[in-house]
C-alpha cells in the first residue's frame, strides 16, 4: 500500500484549447468513483466495435484499489466539476509482483532492461471523455502521472497498449517510453505493445538496428526483435506523421540519461 503521507496532492490548471474552459488535474479519491465509472462507460460507448479493446471494462473494485491508494493512485482531469479524463498508476511493484498481478501481459515477453531489485509502476486505464477529445487531455494526464511521487520513486514506468491504438502508443513514445515487448494478449487475443520508461532513459547505440518498421504489418517481426535481441522501439523521425514507423535500436545501459532523447516529449 502506498503511504498517504508520501503522496502529495498534484494540482495543476490548464486551459482547454477548444473551449477556453479551465481544467484541473488532481489525484482522485474514493468520492470520485461514480465519475470514474461513468467516464469509463462514456469512453467505451463512443468507440467503434473494433476499438473497444482500447479501453478495457473494469469493475468498481478495480478502480477502488487506486482511489483508496491501496495499489497505487489515480489521476483525473476535471472541468466544471465533471471528470473528463483519468489514468491509474499501479505500484510500486517488483517484476514478480507485476507478473502476478497481471499488470502487463507476461506471455512470451522478455524484460531485458529491468534489474532484479528494480521497482516498477504501471500506467493503466487511460480514458478521455469523447466530448473533450482534441484538448490535449491525454498529454496532461501522462505528464502529471509521471510527476507523481509514486512514479518518481520507482526505477521504471511501464504501460501496455493495443498495437492498433496508434494515438496512445505514439503519445507514450513521445514522452520518453520505448517499446520493449510485443505479444498477443491471452485475454482477448489482440496484439499489444509493452512500453517502458527507465528513470534515466535508455542509452542507445549509434544508428538504428532496424528502421522503417510498420507497427501493424511487421508485428511478428517486432515480437521477434524484442524477444531475441532486446531492441527498443522508438518513433522513426524520418517517417511521416500520417503513417508512423518505428526504429528498433540496441541499448547497452539504462543507468545514465540519453542525450539524444533530451528533446523528446517536451
Amino acid at each position: 500500500m502506498v503511504n498517504r503521507d508520501h503522496v502529495t496532492l498534484f494540482k495543476n490548471q490548464f486551459t482547454l484549447p477548444k473551449t477556453g474552459a479551465i481544467a484541473m488535474i488532481q489525484i482522485l479519491g474514493p468520492e470520485h468513483l461514480p465519475g470514474v465509472l461513468a467516464l469509463q462507460d462514456a469512453t467505451r460507448r463512443a468507440l467503434p466495435a473494433a476499438q473497444k479493446n482500447f479501453v478495457l471494462p473494469q469493475s468498481a473494485d478495480y478502480f477502488e484499489q487506486f482511489l483508496t491508494r491501496a495499489a497505487g493512485l489515480m489521476i483525473g482531469v476535471l472541468c466544471d466539476d465533471e471528470l473528463i479524463g483519468q489514468m491509474a498508476v499501479m505500484g510500486p511493484l517488483s517484476l514478480d509482483e507485476m507478473a502476478k498481478k497481471q499488470a502487463v501481459t507476461r506471455n512470451e515477453v522478455k524484460f531485458h532492461h529491468v534489474g532484479l531489485m528494480d521497482a516498477m509502476a504501471v500506467a493503466k486505464s487511460m480514458a478521455v471523455h469523447p466530448d473533450y477529445r482534441g484538448n490535449e487531455i491525454s498529454q496532461h494526464l501522462l505528464a502529471a502521472a509521471l510527476e507523481t511521487p509514486l512514479a518518481q520513486s520507482v526505477d521504471h514506468v511501464f504501460a501496455q497498449i493495443s498495437a492498433e491504438n496508434a494515438f496512445s502508443w505514439d503519445l507514450f513514445l513521445r514522452n520518453g517510453f520505448g517499446i520493449i515487448g510485443a505479444a498477443i494478449d491471452p485475454g482477448d487475443r489482440r496484439p499489444r505493445f509493452i512500453l517502458q520508461k527507465p528513470v534515466h532513459g535508455f542509452v542507445f547505440e549509434r544508428g538504428p538496428s532496424a528502421d522503417e518498421v510498420d507497427p501493424a504489418a511487421d508485428f511478428t517481426a517486432i515480437v521477434r526483435l524484442t524477444q531475441r535481441e532486446g531492441l527498443v522501439g522508438r518513433l522513426d523521425e524520418m517517417a511521416g506523421v500520417a503513417a508512423p514507423r518505428l526504429a528498433f535500436l540496441a541499448t547497452t545501459d539504462v543507468s545514465v540519461p540519453l542525450p539524444l532523447a533530451a528533446g523528446q516529449g517536451e
